[in-house]
């Protein structure tokens, strides 16, 4: 039963009004166009009119884009709309960065470089220049805060998108950065339940699997979803991650070949969420495209079955009028029942009526005007992410003693970038340019590094005492970013002999400073002096060269164990 005067909800008679009034007026197909949320691709011939070929949807998520074309977008599609849209997209790292957001909005930074911080007032930040930024370009829902808890190092998708592996301190900024949301009129979406960063495997490419027992569960994510939803989070993603422990402790009976992720399992989410964590809100599903949802079941069967589970949103189609088929058949076969279709739809309403967007419909302000989008990058959220970038870098190690580094003492640097962001002509990104710049404008020398003048390369004869000769310190600045479809974020050197990787360190001294992976030790644990700044950014160059520099102290504290339990990445 849908408490709408309750949490997260705390509607008051004239939104229960709208609410029940809207889901009595709707015919069945207006019903099911509310559970879908679909997704406005940026892309040559992409067609924002499809996303109304069938259904008018429940909600609509935005890609990064700039400010102002997501602003125009939102505005044609809530004006083509007769009930109001939800809107959403991934904020995670304040108003741009990542895999959402505005291209020109400000980059405050990653959830781990937040956490490294270990101030949950950069948190807060984080979040309220996510709502304050996002709304401003017509966007109410973001799918955040991210509360996976980084407990493998290994996983290729958890990483600088946690807030780290330790739970407390995942909870102290998870929370903050809600507060900060919503205070700016952004309902935020809690995930991925049950729980990523146990698996080493990525769950956009399978169904993987927290392996906890539901006691361990219990003291780690069972605390921040409690919590966070006690406190009024709005939503809850339901990921394509499977929980056997607590699956089979609320269904003794089920086989484990039908043991399914949570977005296709009653188990979890009506007998954990809804049953035991007593959560109201919505509750959707992750991307419904994704491998760890299409290879669970038939996809006929899989769409009214998420539903029957207990979501009351679907993440995008792959063929809308497909989709809308498939779970028109699913209500006629009895897979799930006009009852619970209308307890999913009465959900996505009550949201939107917990964030007024019924009011700010009729009033015409459901999409701001163009000037709010003076609010992106504007002098405050400048300076809280310079803050941050200040508080957040951490010094690792540094056993031989090469820090601070001076002109005077190490005049000619050897630059390795190593990434797997875009480059241009001269290997740089533009943060590594940037870096370079800043150095030099210090007045070091500094020379790019060339794969065909390392010692022992496929075409060079070069020499260790005439390669070492030339330079007086080598600096790696590495940003291998987290990415799904690929199976590391470790380390890729160029070639099977691994030149550009730190094989002279004993020959020419090297600092190794990683903008992403706070985990990158693990294949450099020959180098003494390593560095984590956990986001590569305009703010973020600076604050390492003011550490590099020593004018300024490292006071980041790192929010996972970046030597990886190997006792030989501390030396």
């Amino acid at each position: 039963m849908i408490d709408l005067k309750a949490k997260p909800f705390y509607l008051d008679d004239s939104g229960i009004e709208w609410v029940t009034s809207t889901l009595k007026r709707m015919d069945y197909l207006q019903k099911i166009g509310q559970l879908f949320c679909e997704i406005a691709w940026e892309a040559p011939g992409a067609d924002l009119d499809r996303l109304f070929s069938n259904i008018e949807p429940g909600g609509i998520m935005f890609r990064i884009e700039p400010g102002l074309d997501i602003q125009r977008k939102a505005r044609y599609l809530q004006e083509k709309s007769r009930i109001p849209l939800l809107v959403a997209s991934n904020l995670e790292r304040g108003g741009s960065g990542g895999n959402g957001g505005l291209w020109d909005g400000t980059y405050f930074g990653s959830p781990m470089q937040t956490a490294a911080t270990d101030d949950e007032t950069q948190a807060y930040r984080l979040g309220t220049i996510a709502g304050r930024e996002g709304s401003a370009a017509g966007i109410n829902w973001t799918f955040e805060p991210i509360i996976d808890i980084d407990f493998n190092f290994n996983n290729p998708i958890t990483n600088v998108r946690t807030y780290g592996s330790d739970p407390q301190r995942v909870l102290r900024m998870a929370r903050g950065y809600m507060k900060g949301a919503q205070e700016n009129g952004m309902a935020v979406c809690i995930k991925h339940f049950p729980g990523d960063g146990v698996d080493f495997r990525d769950q956009h490419l399978l169904a993987s699997v927290n392996s906890l027992s539901a006691e361990e569960w219990d003291r780690s994510y069972g605390i921040l979803y409690r919590t966070m939803i006690d406190e009024g989070a709005n939503t809850v993603m339901a990921s394509h991650i499977l929980m056997p422990a607590w699956s089979r402790l609320i269904n003794p009976k089920i086989k484990d070949r039908d043991i399914m992720p949570a977005s296709l399992s009653r188990e979890l989410v009506t007998g954990l969420l809804r049953d035991r964590f007593n959560f109201n809100g919505l509750i959707a599903t992750d991307a419904t495209q994704m491998a760890g949802f299409t290879a669970a079941m038939k996809r006929e069967k899989a769409i009214p079955a998420a539903i029957a589970a207990g979501c009351d949103m679907l993440i995008f189609t792959i063929n809308q009028k497909e989709d809308v088929e498939y779970l028109l058949r699913g209500i006629d076969a009895g897979l799930v029942s006009p009852a619970r279709i209308d307890e999913a739809v009465t959900r996505v309403l009550a949201l939107k009526a917990s964030l007024k967007l019924h009011e700010k419909k009729k009033a015409g302000s459901l999409v701001p005007e163009e000037k709010s989008l003076n609010v992106l990058k504007c002098a405050e959220h400048l300076s809280w992410a310079r803050e941050c970038a200040e508080k957040s870098v951490t010094l690792v190690k540094d056993t031989e003693g090469l820090l601070p580094i001076s002109p005077r003492l190490v005049k000619n640097i050897l630059l390795c970038v190593v990434t797997n962001e875009p480059v241009d002509d001269r290997k740089h990104t533009r943060e590594s340019l940037l870096f370079k710049e800043r150095l030099e404008h210090e007045g070091f020398v500094v020379h790019d590094f060339d794969i065909e003048k390392v010692p022992g390369g496929i075409n060079t004869t070069a020499g260790i005492a005439e390669f070492a000769g030339k330079y007086d310190l080598m600096i790696y600045y590495a940003n291998m970013r987290v990415a799904s479809n690929q199976n590391s974020i470790r380390v890729v050197w160029s070639n099977f002999l691994a030149s550009d990787a730190p094989k002279y360190v004993k020959d020419l001294p090297t600092i190794f400073i990683s903008f992403s992976n706070p985990y990158h030790l693990v294949d450099v644990p020959m180098v003494s002096t390593y560095i984590n700044a956990y986001s590569s950014s305009e703010y973020v160059v600076p604050a390492v060269i003011e550490k590099l520099m020593g004018r300024s102290e490292y006071v980041g504290k790192s929010p996972v164990d970046p030597f990886c339990g190997l006792w030989d990445a501390r030396l």
